[in-house]
């Protein structure tokens, strides 16, 4: 017996609808059944199914019509429908998946044809709503983590600042030191919480492709983070570099992200460089970004992309162990990858693959 589900048959034959009828209910299925289009649109409005089954060839409103008014209803657009019909030719078939549809049966039914693609296409569209009630749930997961820490830590710093400027600078180094550790230890606390709502809410961003400069935006983010540190020296040697397709707003945080670590891993160098090239690749194009900074021993170099893995403690560079988890997701998004290459106080190399457009 299959899991209960709730089948609505149009079909303007009723010897079909008695056929495919018998063989759903015998299977365990709830079966509801209008002889045309106007009625299914009509039983639509009070009732959705789990699936519809719909005849493409009906006198009042053909099945396509049905199934474009079905899938522009919001309410009832993400209810498979398998179309039932008498032609095998391609017309009406590719007609229906623009239209939404998402299977076709031929008429006559096999048995077993027929109810395993319903079987399929049931469990894909229960598949499909966990999916979705999961994505919500994650939504309202992270407003709560939102509110509901970030409003006590907020009102830990300001608790914290109303201390210090009570006790006064006339304090022991120790109880100074204390708590400079606590303001230190929330803010960074306050900015995980952030970076890890940037990093789950990345699966929601729809991309917005256009063609980008590459070498313009890493030369205008580069500016924006020397003028930070105008006490130090650091260079940067941007070749030329190709456009690439990609979401603006996405790119520039891979980038920031990327170019921050190079400028916040070359602290401890007299002179800092920051190279950026192209490299040779026939499907993707690959974007090194190489610093001469701290690097890292490759042993690890598989917990850079998971979020809240550092491999420098706060004391020598600080940091949420989130930008390049961030970076990998961006990456992903646009259909490419991300790589990371390093030794121990000889720099490290992010390579950045973008897709090549045909």
């Amino acid at each position: 017996m299959q899991e209960y589900a709730e089948i609505l048959i149009v079909d303007d034959i009723p010897e079909h609808i008695a056929f495919a009828g018998s063989l759903l209910r015998d299977e365990g299925y709830r079966v509801y059944a209008v002889t045309s289009g106007s009625a299914a649109l009509g039983f639509l409005e009070k009732k959705h199914p789990d699936l519809i089954m719909l005849d493409i060839k009906m006198e009042d409103m053909d099945g396509l019509t049905v199934c474009r008014h079905i899938k522009e209803n919001p309410d009832t657009s993400d209810i498979p429908v398998i179309f039932l019909t008498a032609e095998t030719g391609t017309k009406a078939i590719k007609q229906g998946f623009e239209l939404g549809g998402c299977d076709y049966v031929v008429k006559p039914f096999l048995r077993e044809e027929f109810l395993a693609r319903v079987r399929t296409h049931l469990n894909i569209s229960r598949q499909s709503r966990a999916l979705a009630a999961a994505n919500q749930e994650l939504k309202q997961f992270c407003s709560a983590v939102s509110h509901d820490l970030k409003s006590p830590l907020n009102v830990i710093n300001m608790l914290i600042s109303a201390l210090v400027n009570e006790l006064g600078e006339n304090q022991s180094e120790e109880i100074l030191k204390i708590m400079d550790m606590i303001c230190k230890k929330s803010s960074k606390l306050t900015v995980m919480i952030d970076r890890l709502l940037e990093f789950s809410k990345m699966c929601n961003i729809t991309p917005e492709m256009e063609i980008l400069d590459l070498a313009a935006m890493i030369k205008e983010i580069y500016s924006e983070l020397i003028s930070l540190e105008p006490q130090r020296n650091i260079t940067l040697n941007c070749e030329v570099l190709p456009s690439v397709t990609g979401d603006e707003v996405l790119v520039n945080m891979l980038l920031k992200n990327i170019l921050s670590n190079a400028v916040k891993f070359t602290r401890h160098r007299k002179k800092a460089e920051i190279t950026v090239r192209a490299l040779p690749d026939e499907v993707y194009h690959v974007i090194s970004i190489k610093d001469n900074g701290a690097g890292f021993d490759m042993a690890y170099a598989d917990k850079l992309f998971q979020v809240f893995q550092r491999l420098h403690e706060d004391e020598e560079f600080e940091g949420s162990g989130v930008g390049l988890a961030l970076a990998a997701r961006i990456m992903k998004r646009h259909g490419g990858k991300i790589e990371a290459l390093g030794e121990v106080d000889k720099g490290a190399e992010i390579k950045l693959y973008f897709p090549k457009q045909k």
